[in-house]
């Protein structure tokens, strides 16, 4: 039952966070760590290169593709514990 609930969450995560990518790719974002990195030093963050923007839709396709899955796997084995009971 937990094995089944960790993937749930591990699904659910993988696939906000590809719905983020998704959303945002056409936008040069910066992740929260780097963003404090910047302040604190003051310098301005670098142009993202052809290799961050495929990398980036990449996650995004990943976590549509590897969400569902997961999530389909924790309710799999979900339910197949509760028919064992």
């Amino acid at each position: 039952m937990s094995a089944g609930l960790v993937s749930l969450i591990i699904g659910v995560v993988a696939l906000s966070v590809g719905w983020n990518h998704w959303r945002y790719r056409k936008q040069e974002t910066v992740n929260v760590l780097e963003a404090a990195i910047l302040r604190s030093t003051g310098e301005e963050p670098l142009p993202l290169t052809k290799l961050d923007w495929f990398l980036k839709n990449l996650q995004a396709i990943l976590g549509f593709i590897l969400g569902p899955f997961f999530i389909l796997v924790g309710v799999a084995v979900i339910l197949g514990e509760l028919e064992l009971l």
